[in-house]
């Protein structure tokens, strides 16, 4: 995820607030400490114009 929102120019700050979650738990995605539950996957694709699929690798 983390060179997805690089590639996109994407903030972790922005992201969070776009989806409701604390910036913390959009760390911890990005470190992969935990992972997006399946709601979030689904606001993650729609936000990044990317599969499912490829949030989950």
């Amino acid at each position: 995820m983390k060179e997805l929102l690089k590639a996109k120019g994407i903030k972790q700050k922005w992201l969070a607030q776009k989806i409701g979650v604390s910036e913390v738990t959009v760390s911890n995605w990005v470190k992969e400490k935990s992972f997006p539950s399946n709601k979030h996957l689904e606001k993650l694709s729609q936000l990044l114009d990317v599969p499912i699929k490829e949030l989950k690798h």
